[in-house]
């Protein structure tokens, strides 16, 4: 494996476990766990897409530009599937609202799209490229 992919993958499961401890949180403090957890999805998604890009890259000879060419590219070699590329495409979507454009309403719906489903999401993109290069 090359080293700047394994250097990444590496990145990639330390700030998921980061993100994992953020969305175990609770308390009074809801805003600043939220929040929290807001940022560390967005460095997850990141290194996320900068992983998978560094694989395509490496392994299938593949470049691309952008998240959502990644996604695309991850699904047309049947890295990930349908279901996982529609989610990866609609969270690079409020990923890119979130950094644009902070407000309230739309910091609550994001969180509980984490809790409930883009971080389980980001966590089989990284499994799913280990298994690839195992």
């Amino acid at each position: 494996m090359a080293r700047t992919l394994a250097l990444k993958l590496e990145q990639l499961k330390a700030a998921l476990k980061s993100l994992a401890e953020a969305l175990s949180l609770g308390g009074n403090d809801f805003t600043i766990v939220r929040d929290s957890a807001i940022k560390r999805f967005e460095y997850c998604f990141e290194l996320s897409w900068k992983a998978s890009k560094e694989f395509l890259r490496d392994r299938l000879g593949v470049d691309v530009f952008s998240p959502k060419e990644c996604w695309r590219e991850l699904k047309r070699n049947q890295i990930i599937d349908e279901a996982q590329t529609e989610k990866l495409l609609q969270m690079t979507d409020d990923r890119n609202n979130i950094v644009h454009t902070y407000n309230e309403q739309l910091a609550d719906i994001l969180y509980q799209k984490i809790k409930q489903e883009y971080y389980q999401t980001l966590k089989n993109v990284y499994q799913n490229i280990k298994e690839q290069i195992s």
